[in-house]
């Protein structure tokens, strides 16, 4: 399964306390493949379960992921960093060190 930090933890309970994702699941889902075919992952909230989806909860967190996805699940690392420059949640991929999204 996937990788969810402390501090990313914290930050998605509190959207789910103001409600911000109520009727949905937070999608990880690769966004795109690098030159070297690794997965480069996202997030959305989405409120429709797609037939082959799998549902799962970590930390009481509602996830769901198609299944190309979800073959890969267990390389997916969601952190929440700030910085001077952004803040904001970074999905990535934790075999493959070319970059990572940040997901405002």
């Amino acid at each position: 399964m996937l990788t969810l930090t402390e501090k990313a933890r914290d930050q998605l309970r509190g959207a789910m306390a103001e409600g911000l994702f109520e009727a949905g699941r937070l999608r990880v889902f690769i966004d795109h493949r690098c030159h070297c075919g690794k997965a480069h992952f996202s997030l959305a909230i989405d409120d429709t379960i797609h037939p082959g989806d799998t549902t799962f909860d970590i930390s009481e967190i509602p996830f769901v992921a198609d299944a190309p996805t979800s073959a890969e699940l267990p390389l997916v690392e969601i952190d929440f960093a700030e910085t001077i420059w952004t803040r904001g949640f970074t999905v990535k991929n934790t075999s493959h060190q070319c970059g990572h999204t940040m997901v405002a």
